[in-house]
């Protein structure tokens, strides 16, 4: 009995110190229970607001798109990025920038070259040794030139994505103008059409960046200009038609893209018609005083390159690439026929062929093998050589000739060399003589490029890249009394860059970074430019 009381007692007590305990966790049950039937009155409540303002006449919902960073655009099937950069530059030439306008010719910066010495920058331009603008090549330049808008649609169709594509720059290059007080306040630069094209499944049409180049294989460089002897690094209008192959990791394309050659003169290089301004004022200029007391002619005002220019566009550039993608890098395989025809509308009508092939990519060297960031380091690579390749390098020359020269043909060489070949109006048998004499030549070119990418952290990175190229252009050909050809057309050129970039966000880049560019011209005189470059980018 003694037994089944002390059980009853104990039962009781327990029974006495949990019965708080038990209320309270049922009270805090009912407490947990109240604030999940307020917050599900409180989404339902916002679900009905957002049906009401979907249903209010012109009220739109946001959904993301069908590719990253863009949205659907309600009542369609297209998905539209709206997307670009904004950036500051400064860059320090201490020696080697490339005059503007005035002094004649030999002035202050020229503002053509504010993103870089690169190959599409400053390079191919150094002032030489012993000019009157190697004396004035100091230069400090601040920028924000290379900001960007860029715009984005996707539509899926049965054909494939549908895809439009639109960017713009403030690059637009303002060659020979003076402008005076342009780095105040306000400044003349204008909005640059950078890409703009439609694509169908695999059919592109438009301006993009040229079939055979190799971006992947392009070092990460603040220097706007990028790398010379690269592949044709302009944006440039086509026709492409790619073939995918995933099983493989190997893709396909082949293109007619807009034909753009360049082509060295007595007078420089030039492309076609490019130079010529139809409607110029007339300069006067005073002829020699021996023997005949002076006259004055009328030329005019432009760069002596146009005079000459019998370039004509008769043909495509025909492109095609393959790649091949893995996970250690790429390998990318291109070739392309560049056709030149000199025509000046009277006697003289020549047609040349010009190819090239390019061979780029890039490896991961230490994937798999060191650990942390060291398996993000990458190198990359590029070689090409050709004959009359011409622009489909960056920086190389296709063709030669001897047109506008004194070829020294009857009077026909007086007035070529001097004058318009366009507006001579003396004997015809002259001016046939002289368009017989005329010479062509496709020139052999090479180039070659490297660089190295170091992770030192996930967000702190550097680069060391060098890129050269080199024309075989023949000086006899070129030359002329009292011109510049042989001292103007280049070539061989070279380019190295270092930096160091820090990235605190992942679509934030700053960094600085040191260059030193080479530049031979034909006869062999020579120029050096060393800058500096700091840039802050913030991508949208």
């Amino acid at each position: 009995m003694k037994n089944w009381r002390t059980i009853a007692t104990t039962a009781a007590i327990a029974c006495a110190l949990t019965a708080p305990a038990a209320i309270g966790s049922n009270t805090a049950r009912a407490d947990e229970l109240a604030d999940l039937r307020a917050n599900q009155q409180l989404l339902q409540q916002r679900l009905d607001q957002m049906a009401q303002a979907a249903a209010a006449p012109g009220a739109a919902v946001v959904t993301a798109g069908s590719f990253p960073r863009s949205f659907l655009i309600p009542g369609t099937e297209t998905s539209l990025q709206i997307a670009g950069q904004g950036v500051g530059s400064v860059i320090f030439y201490l020696h080697g920038s490339a005059t503007g306008g005035a002094l004649n010719g030999q002035g202050s910066f020229n503002e053509t070259f504010t993103d870089g010495q690169g190959g599409t920058g400053n390079l191919a331009n150094i002032p030489l040794n012993g000019s009157q603008a190697h004396a004035r090549s100091t230069w400090l330049e601040f920028s924000g030139k290379q900001s960007q808008i860029r715009l984005e649609a996707r539509t899926p169709s049965p054909w494939g994505v549908i895809k439009g594509f639109v960017s713009f720059d403030f690059s637009a290059s303002n060659t020979n103008t003076i402008l005076n007080v342009n780095e105040g306040s306000v400044n003349g630069y204008i909005p640059r059409f950078r890409e703009g094209y439609a694509v169908v499944g695999p059919l592109l049409a438009g301006q993009t960046w040229g079939t055979m180049v190799d971006l992947d294989s392009a070092p990460e460089v603040l220097d706007f200009g990028g790398q010379t002897g690269g592949e044709f690094v302009a944006r440039t209008p086509q026709v492409r038609y790619t073939i995918p192959l995933p099983a493989y990791g190997v893709s396909l394309a082949v293109a007619a893209e807009q034909p753009n050659p360049l082509i060295a003169g007595p007078f420089g290089t030039f492309y076609p018609d490019t130079n010529q301004i139809p409607t110029a004022a007339a300069c006067p200029a005073t002829t020699s005083t021996t023997p005949a007391p002076a006259t004055n002619v009328t030329n005019a005002c432009l760069g002596n390159a146009a005079f000459f220019d019998p370039a004509q566009q008769f043909l495509p550039m025909f492109a095609a690439r393959a790649r091949w993608d893995q996970a250690w890098g790429h390998l990318q395989l291109a070739a392309a026929a560049t056709n030149y025809e000199l025509n000046d509308g009277r006697y003289l009508d020549k047609n040349y062929e010009g190819w090239s092939i390019h061979i780029t990519g890039d490896v991961k060297p230490w994937q798999n093998v060191l650990p942390g960031a060291w398996q993000r380091d990458d190198i990359t690579f590029g070689i090409t050589g050709g004959i009359g390749g011409g622009d489909q390098t960056a920086n190389n020359v296709g063709l030669a000739t001897n047109y506008g020269g004194g070829i020294g043909v009857g009077p026909g060489a007086a007035v070529a060399a001097f004058n318009s070949t366009s507006n001579y109006n003396g004997p015809a048998a002259a001016r046939q003589a002289y368009d017989a004499a005329v010479r062509a030549r496709l020139i052999n070119s090479f180039a070659a490029r490297i660089g190295y990418e170091h992770f030192w952290t996930d967000k702190v990175r550097s680069q060391v890249d060098f890129s050269m190229n080199h024309n075989d252009v023949p000086g006899a050909l070129i030359t002329t009394n009292g011109a510049s050809g042989t001292g103007a057309v280049n070539k061989e050129l070279s380019l190295v860059h270092v930096n160091l970039i820090w990235s605190p966000a992942a679509f934030v880049d700053t960094g600085v970074e040191a260059a030193w560019g080479h530049r031979v011209v034909v006869n062999n005189t020579k120029g050096d430019a060393y800058t500096l470059q700091t840039v802050l980018k913030v991508k949208f």
